[in-house]
């Protein structure tokens, strides 16, 4: 019997999103795992489905308005497994997503462990695990956060999610846990998440696009010092001088 682990949630205003939420928890949590959910200030404060109101697997917090690194953080602290995962309240976990991860992070729990989406380009490979450096993210991020699967212990020694970040709080996260925990990015080959793809119901879609940037920017410099020359920082800042030049010529 693999290691339990605890689906982990935050949610405001999600309530459209509810009824397949909870369907996916049935089709994938096993009898040891759990799911901990954290509702961020919600107008409607989410209600628990009459068929899960007395499953101990269930928590639920109300905290009020907090942020979503705040949210996370609380979500993890509350976990009652070791191993944690991911998964926004308009996302899907397939079937065998869990039990995939597991088997990864049982045989090293010193990584973030993600998983590509079904809607994912299909591009070949040999590996069923492929190994992202840090530096990868500097040039663009092909990790889906609401996939990411990993051991409290990385969490805990990466300081948790920052909760004074307007938004990029998963990529800040990624790198500090590389940087500060010392883990690796390991990415299976396989579609172990289903992605909803509409703007109207993704909070990045919402994020004005200069605060986004300047975010962005912010963080990635955080970290820069502490990474190894690589070819993906020099790829990043060449795409970085060419769109200052192009912003020039107009």
């Amino acid at each position: 019997m693999r290691e339990p682990i605890t689906i982990i949630t935050t949610v405001r205003d999600g309530d459209a999103h509810l009824h397949r939420y909870f369907s996916n928890l049935r089709q994938i949590l096993g009898p040891r795992d759990h799911a901990a959910i954290v509702d961020d200030g919600s107008t409607t404060p989410l209600a628990i489905p009459t068929d899960w109101q007395h499953d101990p697997r269930l928590i639920i917090l109300y905290p009020g308005k907090i942020g979503r690194g705040a949210a996370l953080n609380l979500a993890i602290e509350n976990s009652p497994t070791d191993l944690i995962a991911i998964q926004d309240i308009d996302d899907l976990s397939l079937p065998d997503r869990l039990d995939r991860q597991v088997d990864v992070l049982s045989n090293n729990h010193n990584q973030l462990v993600f998983a590509r989406a079904v809607s994912d380009p299909w591009r070949p490979t040999l590996a069923a695990l492929q190994h992202f450096s840090p530096a990868r993210l500097y040039f663009s991020n092909p990790l889906h956060h609401s996939s990411l699967a990993m051991h409290r212990s990385v969490w805990a020694r990466a300081g948790g999610y920052a909760t004074d970040l307007p938004c990029c709080i998963d990529l800040d996260f990624y790198l500090r846990a590389c940087c500060v925990a010392k883990a690796r990015i390991n990415r299976l080959s396989m579609p172990l998440i289903e992605r909803t793809l509409d703007p109207g119901t993704r909070h990045f879609a919402r994020i004005p696009n200069a605060l986004y940037q300047k975010t962005r920017a912010s963080v990635l410099a955080r970290y820069r010092p502490d990474l190894p020359w690589s070819i993906w920082l020099a790829a990043a800042k060449l795409r970085e001088l060419q769109l200052f030049s192009a912003r020039d010529v107009r």
